[in-house]
């Protein structure tokens, strides 16, 4: 029981840091990146419908709290977003170059984090369930 309520609270604090940060990103565009943050309009328009897409992301995770065990699809989709969302940023680090330090670390977060999340959500709900 604690172990489910510990992924709990990590559900929590996940879904309000994506959810918050998708906010300030769809109020603020570029303007809120690091560096020189200036872009046409065009790609301020695609960098904001992803921070929507960021936002709902947050809202899933949230959603799925009071019973993650029954939004595994959810929960699995949403980790799993968050790590090919990794890998395009990756992709692009390799194609254009280095971005800012704080992606680089983004980079790092989206493609370690997931992994053990689904181990850990895989363990809670199986411990759910038995």
């Amino acid at each position: 029981m604690r172990a489910r309520r510990t992924f709990q609270g990590t559900l929590i604090l996940l879904g309000l840091v994506v959810l918050g940060t998708g906010m300030v990103d769809i109020v603020q565009g570029t303007a809120a990146l690091p560096g020189d943050p200036y872009a046409g309009p065009t790609l301020d328009s695609n960098y904001r419908f992803f921070a929507g897409v960021w936002c709902t992301l947050g809202i899933v995770l949230l959603a799925a709290v009071p019973r993650p065990d029954r939004h595994a699809l959810a929960v699995r989709g949403a980790f799993a977003a968050v790590f090919v969302g990794g890998v395009a940023r990756a992709v692009s680090y390799l194609a254009v170059g280095s971005p800012h330090p704080l992606h680089v670390a983004f980079i790092v977060v989206e493609l370690l984090l997931p992994p053990p999340l689904l181990l850990w959500y895989g363990r809670t709900t199986r411990t759910a369930a038995g």
